[in-house]
């Protein structure tokens, strides 16, 4: 008589594999919209200073009142709106249904509607008064400064570790650069003073800390595994 083998354990040669999300275009297609969005915002940012600007001192939206400024200016917020809209896209498919996608889709809509205003009311001419159009334009500049950071941090909270430190730090570093430039604009609001010297170079690290932000939010997004589909007609 033989005796009864017993069933094979299961070891590391039948153990199941999940597969880790990938970050190629096919399973994050928003990556590729936001690297697209930040390289333009960024070669346009350089652009307004090619028709004459002074990376130092000088805003970036002082280029409206150079010869194709304006359109240097506009594409570089065009660039910031791909990247936008490629982000919420990754949100959409990335983050499960709940408070954080909610509040990071609207920030990321509020972020927009900054942005479009920035481009649609110019700043005025330096040392001249602030018009109603230029106060409308402080106000839009100051909220698409804010708001990329806070994006960063709530998406941060559910990556991957790596990813979130990454992001974290990138955000807090975002947030401190956008901290220094708005109260570097305090007295030329309220005070009508002239801006500080160096004010132009902050700006000009806040857009590439803007972009580097928005890549590091892409690739996080395309590390976490889409969350799984609502059941219909009860549980499944």
């Amino acid at each position: 008589m033989t005796a009864l083998s017993a069933p094979p354990r299961p070891g590391p040669a039948t153990a199941v594999v999940h597969p880790v999300p990938g970050t190629d275009s096919r399973s994050a297609p928003w990556l590729p919209v936001v690297l697209l969005g930040v390289a333009v915002a960024v070669l346009a940012g350089i652009g307004t200073d090619v028709v004459g600007g002074n990376a130092l001192d000088g805003m970036l939206s002082d280029a409206v009142h150079r010869p194709a400024g304006g359109w240097w200016l506009a594409g570089c917020i065009v660039g910031l709106e791909i990247a936008a809209a490629g982000t919420a896209l990754g949100v959409h498919r990335r983050l499960g249904a709940g408070a954080r996608r909610t509040a990071v889709l609207g920030l990321l809509a509020l972020w927009s509607v900054g942005l479009a205003a920035v481009a649609a009311f110019p700043t005025d001419l330096p040392g001249l008064d602030t018009t109603a159009w230029g106060r409308v334009h402080q106000v839009a500049a100051a909220l698409a400064t804010v708001v990329p950071p806070v994006v960063g941090l709530l998406v941060a909270a559910t990556c991957s570790p790596p990813a979130r430190r990454a992001l974290r730090g990138a955000a807090v570093g975002l947030g401190g650069l956008g901290a220094s430039f708005l109260a570097l604009h305090v007295p030329v609001v309220f005070a009508g003073a002239d801006p500080v010297q160096g004010i132009g170079l902050v700006e000009r690290l806040l857009l590439a800390g803007t972009a580097a932000t928005a890549v590091l939010v892409a690739t996080g997004l395309a590390g976490i595994g889409a969350p799984p589909p609502a059941a219909e007609g009860g549980l499944r």
